[in-house]
């Protein structure tokens, strides 16, 4: 996980809390509980639900988002563990979530098992919260690049794109650079998930989907307009 080692450091100032995010976890998640946070990152949404009364479990598989999250929030149950060590957790849970196209990281298989596992910690109506990038628009492209991120008032860019989308294994380059410098380059493997594979396999395992979004703010999925696929789904 160098990749995100790597960039540790400036993850905070690129992906900041965003408020309508929040919003959405806490109207979602159940008031009281344990909540398991999926790549939970530097840790700022646990600790958001930790102010209202929940009881998150943040895991995330890189060591350095862990060791800086850790410190920020000593007091928050933060592990290294990814999605694929979920079934060696304590249950139950009463809720979780996983943002960010973390899901992406993990190919099918892996990802089946994920759901199985999680499936087998959650309690009955348990919500369970998934983001990932829109690949049903994404993989009719043969590459997409995203809105560049200015950090610092513009001093500092960060740029993301999809060289080559395929269905098989997409990769995804970044470059956080000053002027013509770059302080960070890497790029990883994603695995896109179309809309119908995702409720299939949540189907399958025992998750009912609810309801759907295209952004945090309540706005309707289309599968034809780039955007976030959101979707939550209750544990049968």
């Amino acid at each position: 996980m160098s990749f995100y080692s790597d960039f540790a450091e400036y993850y905070d100032r690129v992906f900041p809390v965003e408020d309508a995010v929040d919003a959405f976890l806490q109207e979602r998640m159940p008031e009281r509980g344990r909540v398991l946070d999926v790549g939970c990152g530097t840790g700022d949404y646990c600790a958001r639900l930790a102010a209202t009364g929940r009881t998150p479990v943040g895991i995330d598989p890189d060591p350095a988002m862990i060791a800086r999250a850790s410190r920020r929030y000593p007091d928050i149950d933060l592990r290294v563990a990814g999605m694929g060590d979920v079934g060696d957790l304590e249950g139950p849970i009463a809720g979780a979530f996983c943002i960010g196209n973390v899901a992406s990281h993990v190919d099918r298989a892996a990802f089946e098992r994920f759901v199985a596992a999680l499936a087998g910690l959650a309690e009955p109506g348990a919500p369970w919260v998934l983001q990932f990038v829109n690949w049903d628009y994404l993989l009719t492209r043969s590459s997409y690049r995203f809105p560049d991120v200015e950090i610092d008032g513009g001093a500092v860019i960060f740029e993301r794109r999809y060289p080559a989308i395929a269905a098989e294994g997409t990769e995804f380059a970044t470059r956080l650079r000053r002027g013509d410098e770059a302080l960070f380059e890497g790029s990883v493997t994603l695995h896109p998930m179309t809309f119908e594979d995702c409720v299939t396999i949540h189907d399958e395992r025992g998750f009912a989907l609810v309801e759907s979004f295209g952004n945090f703010r309540g706005s309707e999925f289309e599968p034809g307009v780039m955007s976030s696929s959101i979707h939550v789904f209750g544990r049968v």
